[in-house]
Order: structure tokens, then sequence, then C-alpha cells
């Protein structure tokens, strides 16, 4: 899935720049906040979630990598199976090298998709 930074994205401000297409790393669904992407930052040098109705769909296509996952809250989440366990994210953030290795060869495996 690609998406394109809508010029008036004012979530992505200092993180992603208007008018260029990214590629959608996962996907959340949360209740009462809506749809979020999972997108890779070069600024940044890190992934942060953003408003889905900050993109335009360029490639509707889900990755065939990711696998579902909704929980008791009611999220939902399309993303790699090792992206999908309680604490991932906490590792990660946390600078864990499982994590990290995990998130790279997530990330290969979604562009090579």
């Amino acid at each position: 899935m690609r998406v394109l930074a809508k010029a008036d994205a004012k979530s992505a401000e200092g993180w992603l720049d208007p008018g260029v297409e990214y590629i959608v790393l996962a996907v959340r669904s949360v209740p009462q906040v809506g749809s979020q992407y999972l997108l890779w930052s070069e600024k940044e040098q890190t992934a942060a979630l953003f408003p889905a109705s900050h993109f335009d769909i360029v490639e509707p296509s889900l990755s065939p990598v990711w696998i579902a996952k909704r929980d008791l809250n009611g999220y939902l989440e399309l993303a790699p199976k090792e992206w999908l366990g309680d604490d991932f994210w906490e590792r990660f953030h946390d600078g864990d090298p499982a994590a990290e290795a995990a998130f790279r060869t997530g990330v290969e495996a979604i562009r090579r998709a």
C-alpha cells in the first residue's frame, strides 16, 4: 500500500513531506480515533503513526506480509506478525536489538512485496 501526503497534513509537519509518496508499513484502526498509517520518516529516522485522513491512497493493495490482529479494546492492526506482539513497540523504542532486527526485516519484506 502506498500513500501520498496531503499538503495540509499537519500531523506530519517536520516528519514527512507533502506530495511525497510513502509505503505504508502497517495500518491501525482505533475506535474513537480512526485509522492510522505507520510510515517511515527519513527526517526523524524512525517510524510513526499518522492519521489516514492526511493521505491519499496511491496504491491500495495490502501487503502480503501483513496479518490482522484485533485486541480486546477493539484495535485492529495489519502488520508483520513479529510486530504484533504485546511488547514489540516498547522493545523497539528501547533499542532492543532483536526488535530492531525484526523491524528491519519486516520493512524489507514489505518493500519487496
